[in-house]
């Protein structure tokens, strides 16, 4: 029994060593992991959803991305990230990453999902975002934990970029955030369904211009909007954005008031009538588009491939000499319509637009707001005012209307409008049979290509589009949503950014597609997005 006592007292003394490595031991420790954060610096209440949406704008609006390297020697297991925003999300976990071996970077973005509420904002705040990283063993001390402060801006504010200040390099970056204009379009607010309501009922007699696909019933219907805020004599009021610095992001920031503030005040800024255009327009049915030009907004709407817009600001005079008739506003649009489409063909960055349904189908949409009785009086009171003045409807002959062409006509066998000098290939690329044309910008970069290819579906289509160039040594990655379709093409030449739709043809589907090499894809946007937008 004594000879055994020495062996197992050795035994049990390297068992409970061996019990106290395992249970002393940690993996990994604070210093060995390296993390940056790279953060937004403000956030807008009526853009909520679209940053707590990873698809949307290809998720280009987020709160915060953490980029977390593993330096130590030893595999991580179960590293999880988590955040919370005191006062407005709870701790929230992000990710959790089974492993995460030595050297290994892992990047993980933050697309906050903040309650519906925060649309009720009406102040500017500074918060603060708290993150946590941990993993499994790791002891308490080892637990990485970091902040940052963010501004939370007020419902009503817009801010124009989020490009830091020394990043900014041309002026399509100035005004970076353009696509968030719609998310001040509301056509399902239940003061703008009234108020359309009321507008359909009363001025229009009943007409619903988005149903017939007219495009005669849709300008009367778009006149009928102006003749609604002409009879209230609604006030336009000029105004400009006010630069304003955000830690190292400087943008214009504009005070946006919402189409229903707009309806019940009686008053509306260039950008603000134009907004609530879009809401009624789009509540109707009808494809709204916002034209913005240097130092001016005006709504107008898009429909078989045609575009048409008015000068909202008719109203008050402004660059009319005078309260305009609604046939005035809208040959005064037709005319800043033409010139828009002279300079944006010419690739001019400051002539641009946003076809809000559009966006919104890349997921950038509208906050919900409450039913409002006062506002809904408010609404009955402005419809009150309406009474005597002239009916804009369609069996009025005395305001019959010619509609003139705006150059963005879908007229040619291509499925799309060709810009002025522009140039046309037919079958460049004769090992690629399925490439029906390319047709190139004078500044040889930006390219529509047209694919015809005999299947039945959308997805069949790029599939086959993307084994052809595989072929040739390219790569794509794309995202299809219904008819639309964006991605990436990459080559040894570089990366070429694009979007384009796929339209049903006799035997099969034809895709098309425009873009421009990723670094001037932005700066092209204008023409990119006038030739996407006119394919039929």
């Amino acid at each position: 029994m004594k000879k055994l006592a020495v062996p197992l007292a050795v035994f049990l003394i390297g068992l409970a060593l061996t019990a106290f490595s395992f249970f002393g031991s940690k993996k990994g420790n604070a210093d060995d992991i390296d993390i940056s954060i790279e953060k937004s610096a403000f956030i807008m209440p009526a853009a909520h959803r679209v940053y707590s949406n990873p698809e949307a704008m290809d998720g280009k609006y987020y709160l915060f991305k953490a980029k977390i390297t593993n330096n130590s020697s030893e595999t991580l297991e179960d590293v999880t990230v988590k955040y919370r925003i005191p006062n407005y999300i709870e701790w929230t976990e992000l990710t959790v990453s089974g492993e995460m071996f030595p050297g290994q970077t892992l990047v993980v973005p933050c697309y906050p999902k903040f309650k519906n509420e925060i649309t009720e904002k009406t102040t500017e705040s500074v918060e603060k975002a708290e993150i946590e990283i941990s993993w499994d063993g790791a002891a308490e001390d080892d637990v990485i934990e970091e902040d940052f402060t963010f501004k939370l801006t007020n419902r009503n504010e817009y801010v124009y970029t989020g490009i830091k200040a020394e990043e900014i390099s041309s002026y399509a970056d100035i005004y970076d955030n353009d696509a968030l204009i719609a998310c001040f379009v509301t056509p399902n607010d239940p003061v703008v369904k009234y108020y359309t309501q009321n507008l359909q009922e009363k001025i229009l007699k009943g007409e619903a211009a988005g149903i017939s696909k007219s495009e005669k019933d849709a300008v009367r219907f778009l006149m009928g909007i102006y003749e609604a805020t002409r009879l209230s004599h609604m006030v336009y009021s000029s105004t400009k954005g006010v630069p304003k610095s955000t830690e190292d992001v400087q943008s214009l920031v504009q005070q946006v008031r919402l189409p229903r503030e707009v309806i019940t005040g009686n008053t509306g800024l260039c950008i603000e009538l134009s907004t609530l255009y879009a809401s009624i327009l789009s509540n109707a049915g009808i494809d709204p588009v916002i034209f913005f030009i240097p130092g001016h907004a005006y709504p107008g709407f898009r429909m078989n491939g045609q575009y048409y817009a008015i000068e909202a600001t008719g109203i008050n005079g402004e660059g009319l000499g005078g309260i305009a008739s609604a046939e005035a506003a809208f040959k005064k649009g037709q005319e800043q319509l033409q010139e828009f489409m002279k300079y944006a063909q010419m690739g001019d960055p400051r002539y641009t637009f946003v076809d809000i349904h559009n966006v919104n189908n890349q997921g950038v949409t509208s906050m919900d707001l409450k039913d409002n009785d006062f506002m809904r009086k408010k609404v009955d009171d402005i419809v009150a005012s309406w009474s005597g003045g002239q009916q804009v409807s369609s069996n009025n002959q005395g305001n019959d209307i010619r509609l003139s062409d705006n150059n963005l006509r879908t007229n040619n066998p291509l499925s799309f409008s060709i810009p002025a000098g522009w140039q046309t290939m037919m079958n460049p690329v004769p090992q690629i049979p399925i490439v029906t044309a390319q047709v190139v910008a004078p500044d040889q970069m930006t390219t529509v290509t047209i694919y015809d290819i005999p299947v039945s579906n959308t997805q069949q289509g790029m599939a086959t589009v993307n084994q052809y160039l595989t072929n040739f040594g390219m790569q794509m990655q794309y995202q299809i949503n219904g008819n639309s379709i964006s991605g990436v093409t990459y080559s040894a030449n570089g990366n070429f950014n694009w979007i384009g739709k796929a339209v049903r043809r006799q035997g099969g589907i034809r895709i098309v597609a425009v873009g421009a090499p990723d670094y001037l894809y932005n700066q092209n946007s204008g023409i990119i997005n006038q030739v996407y937008n006119s394919i039929q």
